[in-house]
């Protein structure tokens, strides 16, 4: 009776012991749920969104001293609003400097942003006698002041915005190419936080060979509404909920050609390539934005978890 007594006291304990090992190997792998968190990418493709933005009224802008791609006139519809005039610019020739106002109230640009505040851009730096975006040596900075889109207040800190392309290059060979240094933190409506957004990029005009876009004599302005960009390069910032972040950029495409929105139709999203953003101590986020195709629609994978899921960009 006693060995009886001692084989189940020895079973139950046993038992038990297995019972405490699978509860710690249970906590474990909860402990170890894939992290399939993809809101943080829509903080950068907000940056992103709005520095490209940034860029193309200043290259416009830089080039006219007009923003038609942007400004609306008395009137015109957009998304069925009734909209009067948006943005004016100001240049003063002589000290290489132009400003863009969005005036003191939101005023309904022709992309369907509401925007405010004004853009300072000064060109002064510019080397090999450039006055124009199109022009190698030309180098452009862009401050802000209350500057507001959509409700989201966009600082700019500083914007570098300078024209590496060879001098006496070869247009029909060789594309325009402008090197972008950015440090820009945008405020979140409704206290929603503050993301920090610093980037080096490479912006490509691939169809710089199309004379209907760059004229190969140099003397007439990039024609903005049929550009086609391609960036790449490197960002790092922090989310709005304060996570730090690395970011590396793979042939994006920006076409202002594609319009898929008929009540937007200045509204141009990346339509192609891709970005790797990885969060500090956590695994790579993919962003495919397609192939070509002239949609709102990009994929966010995490390949260490298999894990994909489908967004709509800003």
């Amino acid at each position: 009776m006693k060995t009886s007594k001692f084989l189940i006291g020895s079973a139950t304990l046993s038992l038990a012991a297995l019972l405490a090992i699978s509860g710690c190997k249970k906590k474990d792998k909860n402990e170890e749920t894939p992290d399939t968190e993809t809101s943080y990418v829509q903080d950068h493709n907000l940056a992103e969104t709005h520095n490209n933005d940034i860029g193309n009224i200043g290259g416009e802008a830089g080039e006219t001293y007009t923003v038609s791609n942007y400004r609306l006139e008395n009137g015109l519809l957009v998304g069925g609003i009734q909209s009067a005039p948006c943005a004016t610019v100001t240049v003063d020739l002589a000290a290489k400097h132009f400003t863009v106002d969005f005036g003191t109230t939101p005023c309904l640009c022709k992309d369907g942003r509401y925007r405010s505040g004004k853009l300072l851009y000064d060109y002064s730096a510019s080397t090999n006698g450039a006055i124009y975006p199109r022009q190698p040596g030309y180098s452009i900075t862009c401050t802000s002041q209350n500057y507001v889109v959509d409700g989201y207040t966009v600082n700019i800190v500083n914007r570098t915005h300078a024209n590496t392309t060879p001098f006496g290059f070869n247009p029909s060979t060789t594309n325009l190419q402008w090197q972008i240094n950015a440090n820009i933190n945008i405020v979140k409506p409704s206290n929603g936080g503050t993301i920090t957004w610093n980037c080096t990029r490479t912006v490509e005009l691939t169809n710089t060979s199309d004379t209907t876009v760059y004229h190969p004599s140099g003397n007439f302005p990039i024609a903005w509404n049929k550009a086609q960009l391609k960036l790449n390069g490197s960002a790092n910032g922090t989310t709005a909920s304060g996570v730090g972040y690395t970011v590396s950029l793979s042939n994006l495409l920006w076409s202002a050609t594609c319009t898929p929105d008929p009540l937007r139709p200045f509204r141009h999203p990346f339509i192609a390539g891709s970005v790797t953003f990885t969060p500090a101590n956590k695994p790579a986020r993919v962003i495919n934005y397609g192939n070509g195709s002239c949609d709102f629609n990009a994929q966010v994978c995490i390949p260490a978890y298999n894990y994909c899921t489908n967004i709509t960009l800003p």
